[in-house]
């Protein structure tokens, strides 16, 4: 979801004598949706039913002394958690000159639409009771992102350093989470990615659902968790949508059937960020491969496409890196780099941003546990590899799979993964093979309940 432009607003909210001093507070707030006029000593904001906004609400004190405060809320069916990654809490001490940013989540769980109203409450200094008013309820439960949730089970649960290409890393098993140290030894042993790997651990997850209030294999689809990205959760469908060719102009323009090797242009961005991104909408697709554009697959966008409005908005906008390698003699940390790299080929952009994507050669390479598997990713066809890799059974099928990366030195051709195991380059872009999209979750979405085995898939809060 894009980002409208911050409108700051700056007022006085509250002037209160505590312990013979004044504390003047001032406010402003934001929310990615929509900007908050802060009015006096609240904040009023519609919340439709059944829906939730996140604001981020910011106090100063600007006079000397240290005093309590609170933020309080009311409102029918509303409540209001603090998020766990909020730079302060919603309670506390305050001294004079400190900022507070505070990240509320509003939900109205009522039939019609509701106003909540937010304040900012004050106590005195010397251990005295917070001066909530009628009506008005403290928030204190705090909300668990969903990316929190899969950063805390690998930070708590106990490690396995694991060597591999001369780097070690930090495992950990009972939860199937590993950190990949962003493919270097320089990074901190858990400076980087939390990334899931293995034969098959507990990363399925419900998305894609026609009813997020029932979710369940009748109502949503199964995919599975990645990792953990920059702060964004990052998913895969655990089932490819089709065989199609990565690139072929006949399915943008009837009259070419010319390809390359350029995802930011290519046949199947468009396809995926377009008629599948608005499957609910968009109906049957005829979607063209092979040299001439003589291939084609009619593809039921209401089925196999995102399902509403819903879905949609729990996508992100990201940041997807197009630096390649022509080597398949490479490790995955060092294929991580390269593709965060500028070495492409001539005149192809090194990023993309935009919402749906494919997995990269390092996911692939991540997927594996590297305890066992010491390969090469032009290797991967060992049967340790094949054996140990969750994303073996969803990308290395007959049809092959496809990978977001393209070769430096080539204009037509991209990386894949085959059906023995193996990830090398070297078929024309018009060519069939698997595709299982990927994208990445909002940062502030939280998890709702289930295990993430295959039986019981994590399942979204989404109000």
């Amino acid at each position: 979801m894009k980002k409208k432009t911050i409108i700051v607003m700056v007022i006085v909210l509250l002037v209160v004598v505590v312990v013979g001093l004044y504390g003047t507070y001032a406010a402003s707030g934001t929310d990615d949706t929509y900007n908050v006029t802060l009015n006096n000593s609240l904040e009023e904001i519609t919340i439709p039913s059944g829906s939730s906004k996140t604001i981020i609400y910011h106090i100063t004190n600007t006079n000397n002394g240290i005093v309590q405060y609170g933020v309080v809320y009311s409102g029918s069916n509303i409540t209001v958690k603090i998020y766990d990654n909020s730079e302060n809490s919603a309670t506390g001490t305050f001294d004079y000159g400190e900022n507070k940013y505070i990240k509320l989540y509003i939900t109205n769980s009522g039939t019609s639409d509701s106003t909540a109203t937010i304040k900012t409450v004050l106590g005195y200094e010397n251990g005295g009771n917070l001066i909530i008013p009628s009506g008005y309820t403290l928030v204190s439960e705090v909300k668990t992102s969903f990316a929190t949730f899969i950063t805390n089970l690998y930070t708590n649960a106990t490690k396995t350093t694991v060597t591999n290409n001369g780097i070690t890393y930090n495992t950990a098993p009972s939860v199937g989470l590993m950190n990949d140290r962003l493919g270097s030894s320089s990074t901190d042993i858990n400076g980087g990615n939390i990334r899931y790997y293995g034969a098959s651990p507990n990363n399925y997850i419900y998305f894609n659902c026609s009813d997020y209030s029932n979710q369940s294999s009748s109502t949503c689809e199964t995919w599975r968790i990645i990792g953990v990205f920059e702060g964004k959760v990052k998913i895969m469908r655990d089932e490819v949508i089709g065989s199609l060719a990565w690139d072929q102009d006949k399915n943008i323009n009837s009259s070419l059937t010319t390809y390359d090797n350029d995802w930011s242009t290519s046949s199947l961005q468009v396809l995926l960020n377009q008629k599948y991104y608005n499957g609910d909408t968009a109906g049957t697709v005829t979607y063209y491969s092979d040299s001439t554009g003589g291939t084609s697959t009619n593809l039921n966008m209401s089925s196999i496409g995102i399902k509403n409005s819903i879905t949609r908005n729990l996508i992100s906008d990201t940041v997807y890196y197009l630096g390649g390698s022509d080597s398949s003699a490479i490790y995955s940390d060092q294929f991580y780099s390269y593709e965060r790299g500028t070495t492409v080929y001539e005149g192809r952009p090194t990023t993309w941003t935009g919402k749906i994507a494919l997995p990269y050669p390092s996911d692939f390479g991540y997927a594996a546990d590297l305890g066992s598997c010491t390969a090469q990713l032009g290797s991967y066809n060992d049967t340790t590899c094949t054996s140990v890799n969750w994303m073996k059974p969803i990308l290395g099928t007959s049809s092959w799979g496809w990978l977001l990366t393209p070769p430096s030195s080539y204009s037509s051709d991209a990386w894949r993964v085959y059906s023995s195991g193996y990830v090398r380059y070297g078929n024309n872009t018009f060519n069939e093979s698997g595709i299982a999209p990927v994208l990445y979750l909002g940062s502030e979405l939280g998890i709702g309940s289930g295990t993430g085995t295959s039986s019981d898939p994590y399942r979204l809060s989404v109000s």
